[in-house]
């Protein structure tokens, strides 16, 4: 049970603000210790009514919608797995294993029949323009120097890409126009802008740069966790949640990292400790005043938005007729991962419903990339899942990103949803069933994240951007401050695993200048 507060100061010898995976990760190793199983050794602050940070939960028509991460991004290998795997080590999780990408209806020569990418020619779309595309970037920003790569955007390292340019050689003209649009879903995969017209800040202009691949980040399949990561969340703050140390609702307006000990001002009262571990988001630094290493970093870093939109119906209509048949057409095996497939297209009679949708819409704003490496507006290409498959919940969620998201995140939820039923009416050429319940996430809106996670900016974000974080702020007197979160991290930055690391690493950190053993 969590517990509030109120009051006159209290005095703890560690304390970690906010209780997401980071903040819970830190807490939790540093629990495992006796020294800090005592009383006034160590307290989480969390200023939602909730823990877990940006993974979160909604219900809706009675089923459970995970609003925030959903993916474990590279399950590692035997030898060097992810530590997320560890961690409730019977999780059900799920590779993708099909997709079908329909074409825009101007495109299609009819109406009824070829409003979708065929069989032969999605395949080579969905390989090609995404994941070999994709991965040769990848390999790009590893040879790449790191001055070099600053300066050089994602658009334009996919815009020369030699696969790319050969995809459009390869291909009949008439798909041009969806290959020049299917790179835009590396905006759903960072939350950071290709280009000018998608950034939600000033300072995103340039769009996110090379730097972004230029990582060692964990090997293996990148994989949909079907149970959902609350459950990481549970297992990790169990112990602590047991010996009541995890305050909830107490919002921290100020600290003074510069006093020793520390005095973080909350709305409750004010609190004191030798140690203050912060694993607040990127998005809300501005809200605080920080040493000008620091500050630095959090103007050169970017963050950006990641919104969902769950539509739920009563059954999964897509797996039934018609709109099974039209689907079979273009259904293909995707490989999420930078190798070649040599799966065959599924047999219509055989196949089920496939784990995603890919589309267009002209209602949100794109990016089209030419053959030329020019770019210009475009449609917006659209990324669905089929949470039937995933979840077992007769749902579709659609990922919006960047400065869509927040044009999203200022309609109502029916007016959002519509944009997407308009769009899928035209993929399948005919208006499916509507939906009984809507959500919307509003992650930049949520005034405790202001955004969902961070990205390196062209010309202006390095690597020591992040590694400022881990140099904690030493006062005169001698109290720490110390940063942990995703953003924090040299190669896993954007990932569970990487907030979860973070945690581990300034805990054991903390216990080493503590002689902890």
């Amino acid at each position: 049970m969590t517990h509030s507060t109120a009051g006159g100061i209290r005095h703890y010898d560690t304390i970690v603000i906010g209780a997401g995976i980071s903040g819970l990760a830190t807490a939790s190793r540093l629990f495992e210790h006796p020294r800090y199983r005592g009383k006034n050794q160590l307290l989480v602050l969390e200023a939602r009514d909730r823990i877990g940070g940006r993974i979160g939960t909604a219900h809706i028509n009675g089923h459970r919608l995970d609003t925030g991460a959903n993916w474990i991004h590279g399950i590692g290998t035997e030898h060097d797995p992810n530590p997320l795997m560890k961690i409730l080590p019977h999780k059900k999780f799920k590779e993708l294993s099909g997709t079908v990408v329909f074409r825009p209806a101007d495109d299609a020569s009819s109406q009824n029949d070829d409003d979708w990418v065929k069989v032969d020619s999605t395949k080579s779309l969905d390989e090609t323009a995404l994941w070999s595309v994709i991965g040769e970037v990848h390999g790009i920003a590893s040879q790449t120097p790191a001055s070099e790569a600053k300066q050089t955007s994602i658009l334009h390292a996919i815009a020369t890409s030699k696969v790319f340019q050969d995809a459009f050689r390869e291909l009949p003209k008439d798909y041009h126009r969806v290959l020049g649009a299917m790179p835009q879903f590396v905006e759903v995969m960072e939350a950071g802008p290709l280009a000018a017209q998608s950034a939600e800040h000033s300072a995103g202009r340039p769009g996110f740069g090379l730097l972004e691949y230029a990582i060692d980040d964990v090997d293996g399949d990148q994989v949909f966790l079907r149970d959902g990561y609350i459950a990481i969340v549970n297992e990790v703050s169990r112990e602590l949640l047991e010996a009541g140390i995890i305050d909830t609702g107490v919002e921290v307006k100020q600290i003074a990292w510069d006093r020793n000990p520390i005095l973080i001002t909350t709305i409750q009262g004010d609190y004191k400790a030798k140690e203050v571990v912060c694993s607040l988001p990127l998005g809300h630094f501005s809200n605080h005043r920080f040493p000008a290493d620091k500050q630095e970093s959090i103007r050169s870093l970017g963050f950006g938005t990641l919104d969902k939109v769950f539509l739920v119906y009563d059954k999964a209509w897509w797996a039934e007729e018609p709109y099974a048949s039209i689907i079979a057409k273009g259904l293909v095996q995707e490989p999420f991962s930078a190798e070649e497939s040599t799966q065959q297209p599924v047999d219509i009679t055989t196949s089920a419903s496939p784990d995603g949708f890919m589309g267009f819409t002209d209602e949100l704003a794109g990016i089209e990339i030419h053959q030329d490496g020019t770019t210009s507006s475009g449609l917006r290409f659209v990324s669905v899942m089929n949470l039937q498959n995933l979840t077992g919940v007769p749902a579709l969620s659609a990922f919006v990103s960047c400065a869509n998201a927040t044009h999203l995140e200022a309609m109502t939820d029916n007016q959002a949803s519509g944009i997407l039923h308009r769009a899928m009416t035209s993929w399948f050429g005919r208006e499916p069933p509507r939906p009984n319940g809507v959500h919307v996430t509003r992650w930049a809106q949520d005034e405790f994240s202001r955004g969902s996670y961070s990205h390196m900016i062209t010309g202006l974000s390095e690597t020591r951007h992040r590694e400022n974080f881990q140099i904690p702020v030493v006062s005169d007197s001698g109290s720490r401050m110390r940063f942990v979160g995703e953003h924090t991290s040299r190669n896993h930055f954007a990932t569970v695993h990487g907030a979860l690391l973070s945690g581990w690493r300034e805990a054991d950190d903390i216990l080493k200048h503590k002689d902890v053993s």
